[in-house]
């Protein structure tokens, strides 16, 4: 049973597209000038990551704004395509943006990841050990980039059945189809699974990449829960942006698994057992493109120096001067005074009466 249909899909992806992408560029940078120029000494080389990570969400957002990316699912294979072509690129350069997208999402799980290795110590990523984390961007570039190439032992026979299944399901003619898929087995004649090298084992090898990224995440994100309850008690200023940071982590644990995680495996496992997801798996591409204007949110409100540099525009530029007087402390824009004459009023005034 179907959730929506192939062109109802397309119509609300890119309705959702053009408003999460207009939040999360703005949003992003937000977080970004806070990070580099609000965040506290202790923190310390750590918030480097953190601005790349900002940096990576703007750009996938950009990049995935400008594809119109989309997911389907055929037998036992899964892809990525788009249906537009707004900056009349020919075939391979549209093969190259769906490729980015691929690469970028990657690069965002990887820099998520690194954030939350590096918690327990600041040294993982940084000096000589950069080296580390610049091999795992080259693997992750190649595994996920290496799904246009590899991903499917594509004929022109099978190329064209893909295109005109698709454009059947979505209602568009089959040359605005463009896509790039990986492919578990496929069925001969006769209904037996036939299994290619080079497709499989990228299929199994994005799968691998994928899982450790994950495991990754939520380990870290659970020991960071436990660590955070065992220092509750203890006041110094340190531990005080310990966990504040901790706290910010546990948000973008909680923010990529929900968005993320979980439609990301049921896309890639329900292929492999053949269970039909088609035009339903474009609600991937929905929760990608929310994620990065959600989980900066988390952050920007848990680190104190950025939600005080926030209230205090919000207070000077949005709130009128009553509102003001309303907002902020009564001491600072000597509101005890005005409600010191206003009840000296009234009391005088009860007097003559």
């Amino acid at each position: 049973m179907r959730l929506l249909s192939g062109p109802t899909w397309m119509t609300v992806s890119r309705y959702v597209d053009f408003a999460f992408t207009s939040l999360a560029i703005p949003i992003n940078l937000l977080l970004l000038y806070c990070i580099v120029t609000k965040s506290v000494k202790g923190i310390g080389r750590y918030k480097w990551l953190m601005a790349y990570f900002s940096c990576q969400s703007i750009f996938f957002s950009i990049l995935a704004s400008v594809t119109h990316m989309s997911f389907h699912t055929i037998g036992g294979s899964f892809m990525m395509f788009t249906l537009s072509n707004p900056l009349h690129l020919p075939p391979w350069g549209i093969w190259v943006l769906l490729g980015g997208c691929c690469v970028s999402v990657g690069y965002v799980l990887l820099t998520l990841a690194a954030q939350q290795m590096d918690m327990k110590r600041k040294t993982y990523f940084f000096g000589w050990r950069m080296v580390y984390f610049f091999l795992a961007m080259l693997i992750v570039a190649v595994v996920y980039g290496g799904c246009g190439f590899v991903g499917i032992h594509l004929t022109p026979e099978k190329d064209f059945d893909i295109r005109e299944r698709m454009a059947k399901e979505y209602n568009v003619s089959a040359d605005k189809i463009h896509y790039v898929a990986v492919e578990y087995f496929t069925r001969d004649a006769n209904g037996t699974r036939k299994w290619n090298y080079s497709s499989t084992g990228t299929a199994l090898a994005l799968n691998f990449v994928f899982t450790c990224m994950v495991i990754v995440i939520i380990y870290c994100g659970c020991t960071t829960y436990f660590r955070t309850k065992q220092g509750i008690d203890k006041l110094n200023d340190k531990l005080k942006l310990q966990r504040m940071l901790f706290r910010a982590l546990l948000v973008q644990t909680a923010t990529p698994t929900i968005l993320i995680f979980l439609p990301c495996i049921i896309f890639y496992a329900l292929p492999f057992f053949e269970i039909p997801l088609g035009v339903d798996a474009n609600i991937l591409s929905i929760t990608l493109v929310i994620y990065p204007a959600v989980d900066p949110i988390g952050v920007l409100f848990i680190m104190k120096d950025y939600r005080k540099f926030i209230a205090d525009q919000f207070s000077a530029y949005i709130c009128s001067p009553i509102m003001r007087c309303l907002c902020l402390p009564r001491n600072i824009l000597g509101c005890e005074s005005v409600e010191t004459g206003s009840l000296n009023d009234n009391i005088a005034l009860t007097t003559r009466i």
